[in-house]
């Protein structure tokens, strides 16, 4: 799922680079597609997660993902690995950093006309 993630995430990073450097507004169904699927990747990998290290889930798991997603993630991974968890947190971390420069490089790319 990891990989799914970072496919997902890197895509529409560069989407959002190339709808900006054409000074166009991203479609409502470019974000939906994206939101859903961003949502639905995490909570599958943490359901497997779960299973994977016999840890009980939480009983509706998309509601308190979407609401706090930012102390369940990574208490889960520090749950599950203990310190390594660490590394995959800092792997999310990286990824979603690493598509921000993509979505710069895009921008500055289709903005100067070069393609």
């Amino acid at each position: 799922m990891l990989v799914f993630l970072t496919i997902l995430v890197m895509l529409y990073h560069f989407g959002l680079g190339f709808y900006y450097a054409r000074g166009i507004e991203p479609s409502p169904a470019f974000e939906f597609l994206y939101t859903a699927g961003l949502l639905c990747s995490i909570i599958w990998w943490l359901k497997d997660d779960s299973r994977k290290y016999r840890v009980t889930p939480v009983y509706c798991l998309g509601f308190l993902i979407l609401i706090a997603w930012m102390i369940v993630i990574p208490y889960h991974f520090f749950k599950t690995r203990g310190v390594r968890g660490l590394i995959t947190i800092f792997a999310l971390i990286g990824i979603f950093l690493v598509a921000q420069f993509i979505a710069a490089f895009t921008y500055m790319l289709f903005s100067a006309q070069l393609l």
